[in-house]
């Protein structure tokens, strides 16, 4: 079975790569997608096979599908990732790879906000196409507040959403005047 990783130089991809590897997943299986294959060598160093794919320029997509099984789609962060989705999730189809993995966010069928709205639109998209799939809700990494955590270090000031809704709607309810939003 040959994995396809996308976005394999991002982050998450990156450390997916690494943990197929570190469970004994052939490098030989691992097929890592990425934009600039320069920024791969380390990946291609290691024995996997490294292709570009670019979400957003449909003709990278399907030469780095060939010959996989599975695709893990990891959500990506251009302006426009709905359509870059659709382009991957189409190739897909098209390449009748057996399954699809999306990394998308949690609730986005329950509870509308902007993030959400473009996971819930590839899911959508993933659900239409045909294809097996898995959806993997991921929620807020940990990481993500790391900049905090030093501007905290650094000011002696922790800034950052904290509490639930109901802390907050308290702490709306009770604010003496009315806060004009932009």
């Amino acid at each position: 079975m040959t994995l396809l990783v996308t976005a394999a130089t991002g982050h998450l991809g990156r450390l997916v790569v690494s943990a197929l590897l570190e469970r004994g997943t052939a490098a030989s299986d691992i097929v890592a997608g990425v934009r600039t294959p320069a920024k791969a060598a380390d990946l291609a160093d290691r024995g996997v096979r490294v292709v570009e794919l670019d979400y957003s320029r449909p003709e990278t997509l399907a030469p780095a599908l060939t010959g996989v099984d599975r695709v893990l789609l990891i959500s990506g962060t251009d302006a426009d990732r709905v359509a870059g989705h659709r382009n991957v999730v189409a190739a897909v189809a098209e390449a009748g790879v057996e399954r699809l993995v999306y990394t998308s966010a949690p609730r986005v069928d329950e509870i509308d906000y902007a993030l959400g709205a473009d996971h819930l639109a590839t899911e959508q998209a993933i659900a239409a196409s045909g294809v097996s799939a898995t959806i993997l809700r991921h929620n807020w990494y940990t990481e993500n507040y790391l900049d905090a955590v030093a501007r905290a270090a650094e000011t002696g000031e922790i800034v950052a959403a904290a509490g639930t809704r109901a802390s907050r709607a308290r702490a709306v309810a009770t604010t003496p005047r009315p806060r004009r939003w932009p």
